[in-house]
């Protein structure tokens, strides 16, 4: 398997491009246009916890993830963090605003998946390391109320 990304040191360098309305630069098939900046509750800190995330569907109000943790095995501690807390901020190319986290299953989420691996058949040799996993389908829908962040 191809070497996998420190997303521990690339991570802040994209949320600072992002928020700085730059380009991203330095990571392959990251761009403005594809990803949101997703801040969760850290489910032990209690902290406001933010990543770039890309997103592979969008239906109206709401966003479609999923949680690859980039391959790795165990789920990424966003997914985690939303699992205790779904309320979370999304901020995109053009507004910061609220909305709730939850878990796609069943139908839809093997139709999402099938859906993804169509449209992204080299993310989904990426997140081949995943093995012996599910990887959870999101959906983070807006809410009616204003962002605090």
């Amino acid at each position: 398997m191809a070497d996998r990304l420190d997303f521990k040191t690339l991570n802040p360098h994209v949320i600072e491009q992002f928020r700085s309305g730059r380009e991203i630069e330095g990571v392959p098939g990251v761009s403005r246009e594809n990803h949101i900046l997703l801040t969760t509750v850290g489910r032990k800190s209690g902290s406001p916890q933010t990543i770039p995330l890309r997103v592979f569907h969008a239906q109206g109000d709401r966003l479609v993830v999923v949680a690859g943790n980039g391959g790795a095995a165990p789920n990424p501690g966003w997914y985690l963090n939303l699992t205790a807390e779904p309320r979370v901020t999304i901020q995109d190319t053009k507004e910061t605003y609220d909305a709730v986290a939850t878990e796609i299953t069943g139908d839809e989420r093997n139709e999402l998946w099938r859906l993804f691996k169509e449209e992204n058949p080299g993310l989904t040799e990426y997140l081949a390391g995943a093995a012996g996993r599910v990887i959870p389908v999101i959906a983070l829908t807006r809410s009616t109320t204003k962002a605090t962040t």
